[in-house]
């Protein structure tokens, strides 16, 4: 008598339901950690900016606006920064950036990401 191998095709559905989960779940959460990155990367070279140079805080805004722009940044709005002076100087020392992105996931569940980042450049007495 021979023994039967393999999957049943109850086997490959569950497979396949679990692969097209995961795959979803990827495919939704990427592009959301993606232009997280991209902030980061923006903030690391504000960080130069302000250490180089004297800026208000309108320069400051306008800086980042432009290269969110230039980096596709869509999901940081403008109400998400904050800009800080510094203690005893009249020029931008820190930038806040706290934000929330909220992506579809299925029927009415949502995937939800935090995210927050800040740089400081005053010296530290």
């Amino acid at each position: 008598m021979k023994h039967q191998r393999g999957m049943t095709l109850i086997g490959w559905v569950i497979v396949m339901a679990l692969i097209a989960f995961f795959v979803t779940l990827a495919i939704r959460l990427v592009p959301m950690y993606q232009e997280y990155y991209g902030v980061v990367q923006i903030m690391e070279d504000m960080k130069t900016e302000l250490r180089n140079n004297n800026l208000s805080k309108n320069e400051v805004q306008t800086l980042l606006s432009k290269r969110f722009n230039i980096g596709y940044i869509s999901s940081v709005k403008r109400d998400d920064v904050e800009v800080f002076r510094g203690k005893n100087t009249a020029y931008v020392t820190k930038i806040v950036i706290d934000y929330e992105v909220r992506k579809p996931f299925f029927a009415q569940i949502d995937l939800v990401g935090h995210f927050h980042k800040e740089i400081d450049v005053e010296p530290q007495l």
